[in-house]
């Protein structure tokens, strides 16, 4: 359950914010589109298998891997571990500036340490995550920290104009 003033996790049934100490029953949800984004997790959204490289592997593969895919952003990782995302976003505004750098390493200028979610995590808590750090991917990660999926924002609008035209009747 997300605190509805600072945004920290809690656990469901609290009737207060772990770390700012904030009432979490006042904010009642007052519509269907307003309870399905608390209520509904990650996981109905059925993200997308991510695309995952290395940190060694040169822009170039990367970005033609993204065509190859469709993907808008690949994760970076070391080895298991996830270490960064690379989007589309990072191509035009650290890399397209100057090709000669399509041959440096993807994680010369992936986005490092991303934000992460799980699949038991709520819509609510990715899309307040989205808003707050500017994101348009998440990846989704298992217990263990490891990358298991990607989250996009289209797949939260689809999932809100679906409940919004259920909720117009």
């Amino acid at each position: 359950m997300l605190c509805p003033d600072c945004g920290s996790k809690n656990i469901e049934g609290s009737e207060s914010c772990a770390s700012c100490g904030g009432s979490l029953v006042d904010d009642i949800p007052s519509s269907d589109v307003e309870r399905g984004i608390t209520s509904h997790s990650v996981n109905v959204l059925c993200p997308r298998e991510a695309v995952c490289v290395q940190v060694e592997t040169p822009v170039r593969d990367v970005v033609a891997l993204m065509a190859q895919k469709n993907a808008g952003c690949v994760l970076v990782e070391n080895g298991a571990d996830l270490v960064g995302v690379f989007s589309e976003r990072d191509m035009l505004n650290k890399v397209s500036s100057d090709l000669d750098r399509l041959g440096h390493p993807v994680s010369e200028f992936m986005t490092p340490k991303p934000f992460t979610i799980t699949k038991r995590d709520s819509i609510g808590y990715a899309l307040q995550a989205m808003d707050v750090g500017g994101y348009r991917h998440l990846p989704v990660v298992n217990a263990s920290g490891i990358a298991i999926g990607i989250l996009s924002v289209r797949d939260i609008l689809r999932f809100l104009c679906i409940r919004y035209a259920k909720s117009r009747g």
